[in-house]
């Protein structure tokens, strides 16, 4: 008779996906623990004192049970010392894969940020195709407003890091105007904050130009600096985020759509980072398609994230 495979997929809802997503931000890799901690230098202390015991004392059969209690304790002092580590280890053991999470971030990207886009920009479902409807994603890794602080972290891939809060930017074509929405995801709470819109017609844009800038923003793992009153901060401390690349679309009125493309100090994921050259030129044809009517050939950002983020 055939054997039934009676295992069953583990179901993964809502509550035990933000218990992994936690995990895999919150659950650091184990470090192994120091030689002189409490527990170990107590177990030193005691197996020296039952060495002593035994050599300097008479050998009688009281001396090896007193020495022995004092192994026995020393032992626990060891196992006190290492179970730390073990669980630890067992713990970062468990978390979820990498690739596992960044699926996750598409997939809420796609569920959550992307609907309320298209309500917020007033825009038909419909019409809606990877070349008009562009996402650019990056991390947010400094205070942001509406956003706890303790989920504005990131976790080593290697490479590079996931982070758990983003910048989600929207840039959506119709056949006459350019709509533009912003928001902050805390994806550890799936929560939307600040979002922002801003709309230009085609006739009225003047240039698409591609833009580095500082950004004048504190790292949210940054060392704290005393600077006392009358002097400058120390220029050898690195606290800030560093250089964005932008794609800057602006209108004749002198309004404009900061687009940060990438922030390469924060080295993101490669399926969340775009470039902004693809970006522009991806702009600037569908622009003139709008406005001059001349056949193209799409090229749209190579990003895996954005693939996706239509399917």
């Amino acid at each position: 008779m055939e054997e039934t495979n009676t295992d069953k997929p583990v179901e993964i809802t809502p509550e035990f996906k933000s218990t992994l997503m936690k995990n895999f931000f919150f659950i650091n890799k184990a470090k192994f623990p120091s030689f002189f901690a409490f527990n170990v230098l107590m177990a030193y202390v005691l197996v020296a004192i039952a060495l002593f015991v035994v050599i300097y004392f008479r050998p009688v059969f009281m001396t090896y049970v007193f020495a022995g209690v004092l192994v026995i304790v020393a032992f626990y002092y060891t196992f006190r010392w290492v179970t730390p580590y073990y669980n630890q280890k067992t713990k970062f053991a468990k978390r979820p894969p990498v690739d596992l999470i960044e699926n996750w971030l598409i997939k809420d990207i796609r569920e959550h940020v992307k609907p309320m886009a298209i309500e917020m920009l007033s825009l038909n479902p419909a019409t809606i195709t990877p070349e008009n409807f562009i996402v650019v994603p990056h991390p947010i890794f400094w205070k942001a407003s509406g956003v706890p602080e303790n989920n504005i972290t990131r976790q080593s891939a290697g490479d590079y890091f996931v982070y758990s809060t983003y910048k989600i930017q929207v840039i959506a074509l119709s056949e006459k105007y350019i709509s533009f929405y912003t928001c902050i995801f805390n994806w550890l709470d799936n929560q939307i904050v600040s979002p922002y819109t801003l709309e230009f017609f085609f006739d009225d844009i003047s240039s698409i130009t591609a833009e580095n800038k500082t950004l004048d923003l504190k790292r949210i793992d940054a060392p704290e600096v005393e600077v006392k009153e009358g002097e400058e901060e120390p220029q050898d401390i690195d606290t800030g985020v560093g250089e964005a690349a932008s794609v800057i679309i602006r209108n004749k009125s002198g309004e404009a759509m900061n687009v940060i493309v990438n922030i390469p100090s924060l080295k993101s994921s490669p399926r969340s980072t775009l470039k902004p050259e693809k970006v522009m030129q991806t702009l600037r044809i569908m622009l003139r398609h709008r406005r001059y009517g001349e056949e193209f050939e799409i090229i749209r950002p190579d990003n895996e994230e954005t693939k996706s983020e239509e399917k």
